[in-house]
């Protein structure tokens, strides 16, 4: 369990960094802290979202709603000092104008893996008065961001983990769960010829051994998904097939089948999504499932994958909608899918969360490669 913000030392917080976890946990937790540790009236973390263009991910403090995912503007002294990939400059960031709120600002580098950099920001209305010591709290916590950053793209242990969980979960959601109703169907069958001999008719001892074998080859039949879904090589597999797979596998977790909607043509789309592209397609669908399965208590699920063009582009969106009870409004981040939004900026392209009435969406895209 991650400390209370309020309460973390720096050692404490370096602590929690190391023993690793959800990742947006850790982001949350750290911006909070340099609220906190700083007496900023916000804090937050801005991360790059494509060439030339950062916008602000995690916040905490005053004016959430509208700071949450605002740019950073062009002409502004961070941009600079961010595409130039200057510390220095960063540092020397001392004002910012965010959605038309002008805000004193102190501003720290952070390491953001392969996409370059970003900055842990605080933020106040008062005048930079109010936050003249705030540099030598935002030091540490800005490293413990970029090292967090840095777990998160340079190790797969995570997505490792992640994987073994799901197919924990799928094993005993799927194939145990109906190995199970197998063993009571037989047990039942035992007790009735035990306790009454003769009294359990040919055509009920048939009926029940005949649905027992269709329970255990329902179950292989799953258990020979699950160990096909661990297969390192998919070549054979195309996208349209995986997001089938994915979305028959969602069924036992959700209670019913989610509506899959796909291009008219999925071939053509199947075609056109690089490999690199469609693993990340598929493990987005497959996370935003499980997400509304766990949290959403929805009744009904929709997943739209599209391929279209905009302006010279290729782009793939991936929207994945529920009519369940919706983001909770306490959240103090825009995204709390680590893996979905990394993805996605691999790729240089982005993820949100919208609020539906009821439920919500979480849409995804990333444009493709020039042919």
């Amino acid at each position: 369990m991650p400390p209370s913000p309020a309460d973390a030392s720096l050692h404490d917080l370096a602590a929690a960094v190391a023993a690793g976890g959800d990742v947006e946990d850790l982001l949350d937790l750290l911006v909070r802290a340099a609220a906190d540790r700083t007496g900023a009236s916000t804090a937050a973390l801005v991360l790059p979202q494509g060439p030339g263009a950062w916008a602000l991910e995690v916040a905490h403090g005053l004016s959430v709603p509208s700071l949450l995912g605002a740019a950073v503007p062009t002409g502004s002294a961070l941009h600079a000092a961010l595409a130039g990939t200057d510390p220095t400059g960063v540092g020397a960031v001392r004002e910012l104008e965010l959605e038309g709120t002008a805000w004193s600002a102190v501003a720290e580098i952070v390491e953001a893996g392969e996409q370059g950099v970003g900055a842990l920001l605080v933020l106040d209305t008062d005048g930079a008065a109010t936050l003249e010591h705030a540099r030598t709290a935002l030091e540490p916590l800005a490293l413990l961001i970029s090292l967090s950053l840095d777990d998160r793209r340079g190790s797969g242990e995570q997505d490792l983990d992640d994987e073994r969980r799901r197919i924990a979960r799928d094993l005993h959601d799927l194939a145990i769960q109906e190995l199970f109703a197998v063993g009571m169907e037989l047990e039942a069958l035992t007790s009735a010829l035990d306790g009454a001999a003769g009294a359990v008719s040919n055509a009920s001892i048939r009926r029940t051994v005949e649905t027992s074998l269709l329970g255990i080859e329902t179950a292989v039949a799953q258990i020979r998904q699950i160990v096909q879904s661990l297969r390192r090589e998919r070549s054979a597999a195309t996208l349209t097939e995986r997001l089938r797979h994915e979305a028959g596998l969602a069924t036992a977790g959700l209670g019913f089948a989610p509506a899959l909607r796909l291009p008219r043509v999925p071939a053509e789309m199947d075609a056109e999504v690089p490999e690199e592209i469609a693993e990340d397609v598929v493990a987005v669908v497959r996370e935003a499932l499980a997400n509304a399965a766990r949290h959403a208590h929805a009744s009904a699920v929709a997943v739209s994958v599209t391929l279209f063009s905009e302006g010279v582009d290729r782009v793939v969106q991936v929207a994945v909608s529920d009519n369940g009870r919706g983001i909770d409004p306490g959240v103090s981040r825009r995204s709390g899918l680590a893996n979905m939004s990394s993805r996605a900026r691999r790729h240089q392209g982005w993820v949100d969360a919208i609020s539906l009435e009821p439920g919500t969406m979480i849409n995804w895209r990333v444009t493709l490669p020039p042919a």
